[in-house]
């Protein structure tokens, strides 16, 4: 038993994440045409695998959901909500459709071209890897505001990071897709003393957009840009940058560990809404992550910008094994963005790298 690679050791009551979703994906590939499979299989390998930009982009690699008959965008439907948490389809069901209400409020400005940009079904999926049992592969789905990445290595391991969700606009009508998310920060930021709002806030200004923006891998150091893309109604200054910049081995902001019990409780549901993104049967898992580089005591709160849900404003949470980004910056903080990631284990990189050692491959000596 000890002879089996560490991926491969038996746990107490098995895990199914993996085969669920691997078997979700084989059924809607099998349902996908030559033409269709040709648009959506590349190698797990392939450099494009990293490129995760969820702004309007020409040229996308996959196949769009508004390209598949209707029973194929069902199969797909069923890849994603089996790779997630229910409450995490629900918004990302609600980011594609919030598309419709964009397309409208963007006919002013950009006319009949905003029918072809503003799609709710012009979300593109790719396979990295054709998903079977046993193997490593990995899907995609990206589009406006929304960039989904989820890894199996080997079969039986899962990961879900990079996991992107935005809305514009952030708030209308029955829509506020990502408001459960930031009513939580902002009770947090309620909740704190002055002293430790003092500590917790590390810039009056916040940044038009992610400060380790889409970046393939987080490095030691991130700036963000000083402004969002294609837009200059959130601009920031070099000493703005400066001050927002992320660093791997010293976050900002307040630790959790120096929160009261009270403040501790608001803290951990604000890290749930992010954390519970994942399958059910991951969430212990990511929580063990978290757990063997410090624990969520060493996690840090994070916030720049106003201090009111009007104006514009930013949060983060960093640790070791988890980093969460959260703007509303843009259209008069009306337009949010929201990331969940991973310093090292972003699309399973700290997985692939153990299983590269720990199983033995064509060629290497044993």
């Amino acid at each position: 038993m000890t002879d089996l690679p560490a991926a491969h050791l038996p746990r107490d009551d098995g895990s199914f994440d993996a085969t669920v979703v691997t078997f979700a994906a084989m059924g809607l590939f099998d349902s996908l045409d030559g033409v269709q499979r040709a648009q959506i299989l590349l190698p797990h390998d392939d450099p494009g695998r990293t490129h995760w930009n969820f702004l309007p982009e020409s040229g996308r690699h996959g196949v769009a959901l508004g390209a598949l008959t209707r029973s194929q965008e069902v199969l797909a439907h069923r890849l994603i909500v089996e790779s997630m948490s229910l409450p995490a389809y629900a918004r990302v069901v609600q980011v594609m459709s919030n598309e419709h209400v964009l397309r409208e409020l963007n006919l002013p400005v950009f006319g009949h071209v905003a029918t072809t940009f503003r799609d709710a079904r012009g979300y593109f999926l790719t396979f990295f890897g054709q998903p079977q049992p046993d193997t490593t592969w990995g899907w995609r789905l990206v589009g406006h505001h929304l960039s989904l990445n989820v890894t199996v290595v080997d079969g039986d391991l899962l990961t879900t990071t990079p996991f992107l969700l935005g809305a514009e606009p952030a708030r209308i009508g029955p829509f506020r897709i990502l408001g459960e998310e930031e009513d939580a920060a902002f009770a947090l930021l309620d909740q704190l003393t002055d002293a430790q709002r003092t500590e917790a806030v590390i810039h009056p200004t916040p940044p038009a957009d992610f400060v380790t923006r889409t970046v393939a891998r987080i490095s030691e150091v991130e700036y963000p840009d000083h402004h969002g893309v294609g837009r200059r109604d959130a601009m920031i200054t070099d000493e703005d940058r400066r001050a927002l910049a992320y660093f791997r081995d010293h976050p900002r902001g307040i630790r959790t560990g120096d929160l009261s019990p009270t403040q501790r409780v608001t803290f951990d549901g604000l890290l749930a809404s992010f954390v519970h993104r994942a399958r059910p049967g991951l969430v212990g898992v990511e929580m063990d992550r978290i757990a063997a580089v410090g624990g969520v005591e060493e996690l840090h709160f994070a916030w720049a910008g106003a201090t009111t849900i009007e104006k514009p404003h930013y949060f983060r949470i960093q640790g070791g094994a988890t980093l969460v980004e959260f703007d509303n910056a843009e259209d008069d903080a009306n337009h949010v963005h929201s990331v969940w990631r991973s310093p090292s284990h972003d699309f399973a990189e700290d997985l692939l790298l153990q299983h590269h050692l720990d199983t033995p491959h064509a060629g290497q000596r044993q």
